[in-house]
């Protein structure tokens, strides 16, 4: 026991118990999710099938088997969405809804999920299990002939118009039945729509806007941006490319039946040059006229060493087209494909690729190679630090490669194609790395164990999973997006506030 000097009262253990109890009434502690803020972590996912609509006192809440979206009714216009939330310790999943509720009493929302109820908490923004008897849902139907617009201009030119009183039929010729319904004070009824998403139908006018909601096929392994578009894909046999505008929440999709001269959405990698959406998919190259989704296709009889195009670059009008069989170049002005036939690279199966004005560089199988855009010649990089095995992804910048291996991270200068250095944790604790990003003095490296942030000045890693706020602990792909990141996985997409400046990460 410590000395005290008489006369002195010990407080020590009842402030103790004091700062227990206070601890026991504050959710969250240092390490728990509630560090972070309620949307430093927004997740998407597939919103096209409705299960219930309700209405609050400033939202909407439509409830999808992604999780559970919110419009804004005197903004009139869409808030984040629910679908991996801030729970007391750690993230909440609200996909697959089947209910939601808004508690007027409370000012509160339940939801019920396949795996559970859960309420929200509007003071300590935050979501935990619960209990909650549920009304139920009412079934759409429209009061007579209506028009309908899409939410703005579609790379598809889909169109949706009314086929008896309670079928929407799209330009494909498709009908779509209504699901549960709900009206808001302002006279509009919100409609799901099933297999598209939701109309909000001002029942006056006898006119509603049909909005498609979220990504066409949730597997998301490259993300790209071009003409106002965000374009993400995947392995997503039966369904489609899908094409984003954040700002306004439009969703659009292109689908290989339907798209003439698409042959497959199966897509491994994606590059933007003008107006040109390219995808290496399965069955060859996709090229996509990012204004008016007509397309064409590029195979083994154009050129292509392989119809499983592997990994897309390009700049300008040269478009490298690596396969599994070896590495080929189009021009897109001449639409002219010529095999690479350089010794090194014949019968090499290339995983990714990445373009500067100097060189290409090739990752695949062999490892790492340099291949100078001027001469045509090139060759394998030794690797160095114990960082050896297959390349799956590259990222350049000015004077640095940041290569993910199957043996870890490695990082190269360009000057003298020697490692700059050796990134503690660089073998991330066995994690598969499938996608690397460099940020200034940040690199991200998505694994099969979550994202990993590596702070270069302080040589630190931390790493982030689902308890975080991530949709998935399986990172296929990272894309930059001011102080987010864009992180796509096979279970959809999540945005992420990795700047935010509060974070003590």
């Amino acid at each position: 026991m410590a000395f005290m000097p008489p006369g002195t009262r010990n407080t020590g253990p009842m402030l103790l118990y004091f700062i227990l109890f206070i601890s026991l009434l504050v959710p969250g502690t240092a390490g728990s999710q509630q560090q972070y803020d309620q949307y430093d972590w927004v997740s998407y996912a597939d919103f096209h099938q409705v299960t219930d609509v309700t209405l609050g006192r400033e939202e909407a809440y439509i409830a999808t088997t992604g999780g559970v979206l919110r419009w804004n009714l005197y903004r009139q216009s869409w808030e984040e969405p629910w679908v991996v939330v801030r729970g007391r310790t750690e993230a909440v999943d609200l996909r697959d809804a089947l209910n939601v509720d808004y508690i007027t009493e409370t000012n509160s929302v339940a939801v019920a999920t396949a795996h559970g109820t859960y309420l929200y908490n509007p003071t300590a923004e935050y979501w935990e299990p619960g209990e909650h008897n549920f009304d139920l849902a009412v079934q759409g139907s429209i009061p007579g002939a209506i028009f309908l617009d899409p939410p703005g201009p579609l790379v598809s030119g889909r169109n949706y118009f009314q086929q008896g009183n309670n079928v929407i039929m799209d330009s494909q010729l498709r009908q779509h039945g209504l699901g549960p319904s709900a009206t808001d004070d302002w006279g509009y009824q919100w409609v799901g729509v099933q297999g598209v998403g939701i109309l909000r139908l001002d029942t006056r006018l006898l006119r509603g806007t049909l909005w498609e909601l979220g990504l066409y096929g949730a597997d998301v392994r490259d993300v790209i941006r071009g003409e106002g578009w965000t374009v993400l894909a995947g392995h997503n046999r039966n369904q489609g490319i899908t094409f984003w505008k954040q700002g306004q929440m439009i969703w659009d999709h292109l689908e290989a039946r339907y798209t003439a001269g698409l042959e497959s959405v199966w897509i491994n990698d994606l590059a933007v040059t003008g107006k040109w959406l390219l995808a290496a998919t399965d069955a060859g190259l996709a090229q996509i006229d990012l204004k008016n989704g007509t397309s064409r296709m590029y195979t083994l009889f154009q050129g292509l060493w392989s119809n499983r195009s592997t990994a897309v670059a390009a700049d300008e009008d040269t478009v490298w087209i690596g396969t599994e069989n070896g590495l080929s170049v189009l021009d897109l002005a001449k639409k002219e494909v010529k095999r690479i036939t350089t010794p090194d690279l014949a019968n090499r199966g290339v995983y990714t690729l990445a373009v500067d004005p100097e060189a290409l560089w090739i990752g695949g199988e062999a490892g790492l190679y340099r291949l100078d855009r001027a001469t045509g010649t090139g060759g394998w990089l030794e690797p160095e630090g114990g960082v050896a095995g297959p390349v799956y992804d590259l990222q350049v910048t000015p004077g640095e490669v940041i290569a993910g291996r199957f043996g870890g991270l490695e990082i190269i200068r360009k000057a003298d194609l020697e490692m700059a250095g050796f990134p503690a944790e660089a073998f991330l604790a066995g994690s598969s790395i499938q996608a690397v990003l460099a940020l200034d003095s940040l690199v991200w490296v998505g694994t099969d164990r979550g994202l990993w942030k590596l702070d270069r000045p302080r040589n630190r890693w931390h790493q982030y999973t689902t308890r975080d706020g991530l949709i998935s602990d399986e990172v296929t792909a990272l894309y930059p997006d001011g102080d987010h990141l864009l992180i796509g996985t096979p279970e959809g997409v999540t945005r992420f506030f990795w700047n935010d400046p509060t974070r003590g990460d």
